[in-house]
């Protein structure tokens, strides 16, 4: 059975497959065993889904969520088909196993559409990795994040921070963070968005920045509760499962404890820069 490694955020994801699959642009630059944390899962094709006696716990376009005794399933569904199941994913302590008709295995031929059919959110939690909704940059400051409601501005920051003090965006979309003994980190993904922005690369994390839209430029640190908040409506999370639910959670709160969340209230232009570079310059909260 053919194998493929993808190293995200430290964490090697032992891709085994019926065949082998193209390697799509976003996920080439992830392909390698390099990480120090190691997860394995198997792809199956088989003739038919096993059947689900209890209802759904969730739903959403893409699957389904179902309880079992010692953990839930995802059958994923083709809403363009009627939402017709073509696929259940199983994930256990150390391994997951993902089986998917054999009628549909050219969907299955490519790292991007496996990889989007592995509970990886849940995977990485396993590793204190959490995926934020947010632009990730690089700057001499270390790695700010700016995130907040979709249209709010992450990629104009992020780009403004690119032309005006040369930082290096490393993901557009969904970077990844990681808490290890060394402190937080924020690393890139193959999930960009439309930025494109497939950086495999993580940067010391300096501050998370939630964007609000105004005439003028106003900052300020948000108090504990508040960036709980905050970083909990973009961050994954899988509320059906209350144990990953109390992980991201305690995370997150750790996260507001140690690094700076900030509400910056904003202009789309060289002021927004400023305004949080003269913060960062003073080397404070």
């Amino acid at each position: 059975m053919p194998r493929t490694n993808f190293t995200l955020a430290g964490c090697t994801i032992s891709l085994d497959t019926p065949r082998p699959i193209q390697i799509t642009d976003n996920f080439r630059l992830f392909l390698g065993e390099t990480g120090t944390r190691c997860f394995d899962v198997t792809m199956q094709e088989v003739d038919r889904l096993p059947a689900f006696p209890t209802p759904p716990v969730f739903t959403n376009y893409a699957f389904s969520v179902f309880p079992e005794v010692d953990g839930f399933l995802r059958r994923y569904h083709d809403h363009k088909e009627g939402d017709r199941p073509y696929a259940v994913g199983r994930l256990e302590e150390d391994r997951e196993t993902v089986e998917y008709l054999a009628q549909d295995r050219l969907f299955f031929s490519e790292s991007q559409n496996c990889v989007s059919h592995i509970a990886l959110e849940e995977i990485l939690l396993r590793f204190d990795r959490l995926i934020l909704h947010a632009a990730l940059v690089e700057t001499q400051w270390g790695g700010l994040l700016f995130s907040g409601p979709p249209g709010i501005g992450k990629s104009t920051q992020a780009a403004l921070w690119e032309r005006e003090e040369g930082a290096v965006q490393l993901n557009g979309d969904r970077p990844i963070l990681s808490r290890d003994p060394g402190g937080w980190t924020a690393w890139g993904s193959p999930y960009a968005g439309s930025s494109r922005c497939f950086v495999n690369r993580g940067a010391s994390l300096r501050a998370v920045v939630m964007l609000g839209q105004g005439p003028a430029c106003r900052l300020t640190r948000l108090p504990l509760a508040a960036a709980f908040q905050r970083l909990y409506a973009q961050t994954t999370v899988n509320t059906w499962n209350p144990a990953y639910v109390s992980r991201v959670c305690a995370l997150l709160t750790q996260l507001a404890e140690e690094i700076p969340v900030y509400h910056l209230i904003c202009t789309p232009d060289r002021r927004a820069v400023a305004c949080l570079r003269d913060r960062l310059r003073q080397g404070g909260g």
